[in-house]
């Protein structure tokens, strides 16, 4: 089979390999499509060290029942089956997972990343072996496209989830890449009445306003802060949410809401954020609510789509051959590239 390994800094590299064989529980799957993650550049480039090379990326991928393995007799989802992958493999047993958090789970491995438990390679192929429990079946109306990414959009509803009830309220969303957009998508599901789009670029804001923004501000050419008290008469956003998570979003993002207001911190920029305004935060009890991964999340996004609820297509600028993932990453990179989501797609 053909797969596409990281191997070095800017490189990925096209091997041919032996199809991989499922183990005991395990399932076997043909890619049909992987969505290019913004932490895939960032292994790319050779700067996350959740990319260790030598590795296949790929989490956000869905593809087509192969193969079970040793130990899996009458598999509720059948060979030839339409699948979407929950990638995020954890132990099961650590505290974090029996307390219902197996995000947070440290011995956890996602394929296509390095974890602390090791490395795992991921969608980038023909093929991809994971367990077998973690398969979301996923009807025709679904495109394969939009199946990879499910996980990105779980992402974001698990992060808009920790606001309380948005139904009817008024809500900022900083930063209008893919995972700002699906949060935007999913405030308008959970029924919010106002969502108010904040970025620097204004093609990204026009799709935002395809999304169901219900206004625009690019950050650049006025100030966030004075548009949105503008646009509130002067009470300020409900809550918010960052999706970029870098000082000055967040810091915008808790002066645009009311004082005791709640804004959801979903974007990861930085490992260290100098210069947040930690009095600030204080002094008009801002609730900052952290929000990683998801858990359940991924198992809703069928019925959402379904329901014509949310529209992943809007978010996709290219599908391409995946043989072509060298010269894709190479354009996201790049400082000047107009994609929003790249999928890359096996016939």
């Amino acid at each position: 089979m053909k797969a596409y390994c990281y191997v070095a800094p800017f490189t990925i590299e096209e091997q041919e390999r032996e199809i991989p064989q499922p183990g005991k529980n395990e399932v076997r799957i043909r890619v049909k499509a992987v969505s290019i993650c913004g932490s895939d550049t960032g292994g790319f480039k050779g700067t996350s060290a959740m990319r260790v090379a030598p590795l296949v990326m790929g989490h956000e991928f869905s593809g087509v029942v192969d193969q079970y393995g040793e130990g899996v007799t009458n598999p509720s989802v059948p060979v030839g089956s339409r699948v979407v992958v929950y990638p995020n493999i954890q132990c099961e047993k650590c505290p974090d997972c029996e307390a219902g958090l197996p995000n947070l789970c440290e011995e956890r491995f996602i394929p296509g990343t390095t974890m602390p438990a090791g490395g795992y390679d991921g969608a980038m192929a023909d093929y991809v072996v994971v367990p077998a429990d973690k398969l979301i079946p996923i009807s025709d109306q679904i495109s394969f496209e939009e199946g990879s990414m499910f996980e990105p959009t779980s992402v974001a509803l698990r992060g808009v989830k920790m606001l309380s009830d948005v139904k009817d309220k008024v809500v900022t969303v900083f930063g209008a890449g893919p995972i700002g957009l699906l949060a935007l998508q999913c405030l308008k599901y959970l029924g919010a009445k106002d969502v108010i789009s904040i970025d620097l670029n204004d093609q990204r804001l026009e799709t935002a306003k395809e999304c169901g923004a219900s206004y625009t501000i690019n950050s650049k050419n006025e100030d966030p802060v004075a548009r949105v008290m503008e646009i509130t008469k002067g009470k300020g956003a409900d809550a918010g949410a960052d999706c970029v998570g870098i000082a000055i979003s967040l810091n915008t993002s808790m002066k645009m809401v009311k004082n005791g207001g709640e804004v959801a911190m979903i974007g990861m920029a930085t490992e260290h954020m100098d210069g947040f305004e930690y009095k600030y935060a204080v002094a008009h009890e801002m609730k900052l609510k952290g929000s990683y991964c998801y858990v359940d999340e991924l198992y809703e996004i069928p019925k959402m789509i379904e329901e014509g609820k949310i529209d992943l297509k809007k978010l996709i600028t290219t599908v391409a051959p995946m043989n072509e993932v060298q010269e894709k990453f190479e354009d996201l990179v790049s400082g000047h590239s107009k994609e929003v989501k790249v999928i890359l797609v096996n016939e």
